[in-house]
């Protein structure tokens, strides 16, 4: 039973693991010397993979912090990489992983099922990248997007400080194996002056009570809620403290059942 059980998790942790890989060199060469990163720069690399960014990155930055989480890919980029001095490879969890405390930049082709999770980490960070070049897929890269005819609770938490666009539509030839779904490479950049002033973890209250309370949140334009925050009386201030963090636990706890459920056996890994 212990085996069978084990054998179960591996195919759980395998499907989790997941990743379509890049596979043009000349175009990754392209979108790097396109980004705004040069020799001076520490750059992090998500789940690198088969190495194809990471080397592109190493011939045009100052160091790579590569974290890779599949026990053979980073066997199999020591091998090919490590001897490289600028490449500090990890194996472990991003999620789990401390951001750098010094200036750096993001390149990565992240894993599509922890899209949402490697961007909030790095949006809400103490220490968030000055620049940043995710590989995603497209229907998550417009979960961050504003627009004019309604919005995500995702864009409208982090329109004031980041400005957050697609510079780049991939095909699907573009990746092994090939992808059922349009891959983008989402440029998040922040803001040189916020279009708010006061406390980010005030504003994320704000904006998490109004997507609770509220059906048509989404269709609240971008500057009214920048307008509204602003006014906000003392007693509001009161009322909407903890929403936020309260809005995450929620979230976790659906994304952990989500991901238990992916295997057809989930039934048997409840605690």
């Amino acid at each position: 039973m212990y085996y069978l059980q084990e054998a179960l998790m591996y195919r759980v942790r395998k499907r989790l693991l997941s990743q379509n890989f890049l596979i043009d060199g000349q175009l990754v060469k392209q979108l790097i010397r396109r980004s705004s990163i040069d020799k001076q720069d520490l750059v992090l690399e998500i789940g690198p993979g088969q190495g194809i960014i990471t080397q592109e990155l190493l011939d045009n930055s100052g160091q790579v912090l590569a974290i890779e989480l599949d026990p053979d890919l980073y066997s199999r980029l020591l091998l090919r990489l490590g001897h490289q001095n600028r490449l500090k490879l990890i194996r472990a969890d991003f999620l789990r992983v401390p951001l750098p405390n010094k200036p750096y930049k993001v390149f990565s082709n992240i894993p599509f099922r922890i899209t949402g999770e490697v961007i909030r980490k790095l949006l809400e960070s103490s220490y968030p990248p000055k620049d940043g070049y995710l590989v995603v897929q497209n229907e998550a890269a417009d979960k961050f997007l504003v627009n004019s005819f309604g919005n995500t609770l995702a864009a409208i938490l982090y329109f004031p400080w980041w400005d957050i666009k697609i510079v780049h539509r991939f095909d699907r030839a573009d990746f092994s194996p090939q992808p059922h779904v349009d891959s983008v490479l989402l440029h998040i950049k922040p803001r040189s002056i916020p279009l708010v002033s006061g406390s980010q973890g005030l504003y994320r209250d704000f904006v998490s009570r109004v997507y609770q309370t509220n059906r048509s949140a989404k269709f609240i334009p971008p500057d009214t809620w920048i307008h509204q925050f602003q006014n906000l009386s003392f007693q509001e201030v009161k009322t909407i403290q903890g929403s936020f963090a309260k809005l995450k636990r929620e979230q976790q706890g659906l994304q952990k059942i989500h991901r238990t459920r992916t295997d057809k056996n989930w039934r048997k890994f409840r605690v």
